[in-house]
């Protein structure tokens, strides 16, 4: 038992190998006279793991381990993190409070539990603290954010995109985890988690519309404009409305989305592919060859 005792390499390891033997087994004299000066030497491991712990907390409080918190959002990140090291002393400490009295009440093990106490309610006032500076966030800038209009456009190419602000998007995933790690969320921000497949379904419907759009933009050689600005201009007509109208918070949202559609799909870029399909088959003979021979 002692060899096992000292093989074993963390401190929740030894303490589950003594609650792997029978409980009459443990309490004969000889084993006891064996692993009284074992259960001294699991306080001390005990102490070393504590000032890990400790040190941990206090090096990377404000950026915690990536290899821990990574695919988390920032904040649920660093609740893990620090969850994670409550776990790691609050299980042994179980564990030590249910030996002998005799090593209880030596200095050593008084001096341990009161460095686990002191650790704990740092590891806890850092959550709660998180917690709150969270919840305060969320309460300012949520509801502004919401109010941003759907789309914005590009000045200097006529190019559009999605205005779901980034904030919105770890805010929804903030909350996901927060309810996972079982945490109270602000009403707030379940008011606005409650409405998240309906952003996701908008947000994919306006990233086609906008990716469509922008594609055309983009290929729209200078002589082909002028004959589709009709219905170009037909689609700025609607997507206005996602520019200066509706927001996040709007009634109309989906009727907006099928709007933008209709124009921007069959209408301004199924014309253009047909204009050019059309363009393409009048200038080659029947033969294979070219009716017109362009010269750069």
């Amino acid at each position: 038992m002692s060899i096992a005792l000292e093989n074993c390499p963390t401190i929740y390891g030894k303490f589950q190998l003594l609650d792997s033997f029978d409980g009459g087994l443990l309490e004969r004299a000889i084993i006891q006279d064996e692993l009284k000066g074992r259960k001294v030497d699991l306080v001390h491991v005990f102490g070393r793991d504590l000032r890990f712990v400790q040190e941990t907390f206090i090096s990377h409080r404000e950026d915690p381990p990536k290899q821990t918190t990574r695919n988390l959002p920032p904040v649920s990140g660093s609740l893990v993190w620090c969850r994670g090291l409550l776990a790691r002393i609050e299980i042994p400490m179980t564990k030590l409070q249910k030996l002998d009295r005799t090593i209880l009440d030596r200095k050593e093990a008084k001096e341990v539990a009161k460095i686990q106490s002191d650790i704990v309610s740092s590891l806890i006032e850092f959550e709660t603290s998180k917690i709150e500076d969270w919840a305060s966030e969320v309460s300012l800038s949520s509801d502004a954010k919401l109010h941003l209009p759907l789309l914005v456009r590009s000045q200097e190419h006529r190019t559009l995109k999605s205005n779901f602000d980034s904030t919105l998007v770890k805010l929804l995933q903030e909350v996901k985890y927060f309810l996972m790690l079982d945490l109270k969320v602000p009403q707030s921000a379940l008011d606005i988690f409650e409405s998240a497949e309906t952003f996701r379904s908008w947000i994919d419907n306006i990233d086609l519309i906008v990716n469509i759009n922008n594609e055309m933009l983009g290929l729209l050689l200078p002589v082909e404009r002028p004959l589709i600005a009709p219905y170009l201009t037909k689609f700025d007509h609607v997507a206005e409305r996602g520019l200066a109208v509706l927001h996040w918070r709007s009634h109309r949202v989906d009727e907006f989305i099928s709007d933008a559609m209709k124009e921007v799909k069959p209408v301004v870029h199924g014309i253009l592919e047909t204009w050019r399909a059309v363009l393409l088959a009048i200038t080659r003979k029947p033969g294979g060859g070219a009716f017109f021979k362009f010269t750069g």
